[in-house]
């Protein structure tokens, strides 16, 4: 019994141990993340196309959420017409999951 209890409690210290060292990444870090993964959604679908809309992502404003990041982004769109180039810049909200691979853009 106590072979068992002495087990459990080395287990349970270790676990406690390693989840204390994760590192938590740095406010640059995350926002340079969320601003690539937000550009690769935005240019990189396959019914946009690219070679006539970009879209460059300026600035992020984020706030973390236990899912992911709740997000709003400053867009640079420019798009070329026929006859001209128009560009535009916007608010676009998304949210993106915590490992930067998903992105539920809100409408």
């Amino acid at each position: 019994m106590t072979k068992q209890f002495r087990y459990l409690c080395i287990m349970l210290l270790s676990g406690l141990s390693l989840v204390s060292c994760l590192k938590k990444p740095a406010k640059n870090e995350v926002e340079a993340n969320l601003k690539n993964a937000m550009d690769l959604y935005l240019n990189h679908q396959p019914r946009i196309d690219t070679s006539q809309v970009k879209f460059n992502v300026l600035t992020v404003t984020y706030y973390e959420a236990s899912k992911g990041y709740i997000c709003e982004f400053k867009v640079h769109m420019k798009q070329q017409l026929a006859d001209r180039l128009v560009d535009t810049v916007g608010i676009m909200s998304a949210n993106i999951a915590k490992d930067f691979k998903t992105v539920n853009r809100k409408f």
